[in-house]
């Protein structure tokens, strides 16, 4: 066979002009690629959007133009599109139904990446388990709790889930439940809550607190109290408001009731 007289016949010729227009589509294709990737990385760090969706949004990006310049070069080389299209889109739902729960947890990921109800560094309850948000992957949340432990939740199960963000609002109410005894005076144990509350540096006045006496349980006066304080300082305005009411019970002599026994000896008083 003499490869000479194929390049110079008429079909070789075509042949090579094919070859040819398709190399220089590829060329140019890569370079506007190139470009528009660029452009797009600039305006996405110029946007406010999280660094999750902005890897998103490249990756589909690249993968979307890099199929479309695949099809036109195979298109100027004759290749018959129509049966390739159309083994694509079966290949493509057999994909989606095999991977049906990695699709669900992907459409999960890019509603939580775009409406934002958490973001890295939020503390947020899901399905009952509560955690720092470390990152939010297009398949997973990662989440980690107080002990150190690593939580990681699919995404389309957070998305069909109640979230409770407990750090997106500024201020957060401290509460806890308080026992005197009857025969302690009620407006003095007020009066000892609001004092802690006022000297306490990380406990806030305003907006004001709520004291009331909840309830005259079996041991006691229950007193139920809610202070605020900012997101930030939760756990330790918490632990302070326990351990400073206590104290300020103890240095006015109200009393915190306990479960015990008094035992009379011939109709003696105890206390003697």
């Amino acid at each position: 066979m003499n490869f000479s007289n194929i390049f110079t016949s008429e079909h070789g010729l075509a042949l090579l002009e094919k070859f040819g227009e398709a190399l220089l589509i590829l060329i140019v294709g890569w370079i506007i690629i190139r470009v528009v990737r660029r452009i797009e990385r600039k305006a996405l760090e110029r946007s406010a959007l999280d660094r999750s969706v902005h890897t998103l949004i490249m990756r589909t990006t690249g993968i979307v133009l890099w199929i479309l310049l695949v099809l036109t070069i195979l298109s100027k080389l004759g290749v018959d599109m129509a049966p390739l299209v159309t083994a694509l889109a079966a290949a493509g739902v057999a994909v989606a139904l095999a991977l049906r729960d990695s699709l669900s947890n992907v459409a999960g990921g890019i509603i939580l990446l775009f409406t934002k109800p958490f973001v890295a560094g939020d503390e947020v309850e899901i399905n009952g388990t509560t955690g720092i948000v470390d990152r939010i992957d297009l398949l997973t949340t990662h989440l980690h709790t107080y002990d150190n432990r690593d939580i990681i939740v699919p995404n389309g199960n957070v998305t069909t889930s109640m979230v409770i963000n407990a750090s997106r609002r500024e201020l957060r109410r401290v509460s806890g439940e308080f026992i005197i005894s009857y025969d302690s005076d009620i407006d003095q144990a007020k009066d000892a809550i609001r004092q802690v509350v006022h000297e306490g540096p990380l406990l806030l006045e305003d907006p004001e607190p709520w004291i009331c006496l909840k309830q005259h349980g079996e041991r006691g006066l229950v007193f139920d109290v809610g202070v605020w304080c900012r997101t930030e300082n939760r756990s330790e305005a918490l632990i302070y408001m326990e351990e400073a009411i206590k104290k300020e019970f103890d240095r006015r002599g109200i009393r915190i009731p306990y479960p015990h026994i008094e035992v009379m000896k011939n109709g003696q008083d105890p206390t003697q």
